[in-house]
């Protein structure tokens, strides 16, 4: 079962601290999909992946560290995301 079917939009940006796609969120979801929860690190690798156009940097030094910042949000993402399917799971 997708848990992209326990998540209302709603519950996916609660879990966004910033602006985001939740149509491009519900498609990370279901390729770290692990179990019952998310993978967090594959979440933060497809999250940064799929954010990288939107990066404008001067040089490559530049570019690396707005990729982590971005991996690191998706990281963020990922863990809220999974909190937030324990709570669902819990109220089920």
């Amino acid at each position: 079962m997708s848990i992209n079917s326990k998540l209302s939009d709603e519950n996916i940006e609660d879990c966004i601290e910033g602006s985001s796609d939740i149509k491009m969120l519900r498609e990370i979801i279901d390729m770290a999909q692990d179990g019952d929860f998310v993978n967090i690190e594959e979440f933060a690798d497809l999250f940064a992946y799929n954010i990288r156009g939107f990066i404008s940097a001067e040089d490559d030094e530049d570019y690396d560290e707005a990729y982590n910042n971005n991996w690191e949000w998706g990281k963020i993402i990922a863990m809220n995301i999974n909190d937030k399917l324990s709570s669902v799971s819990d109220n089920v």
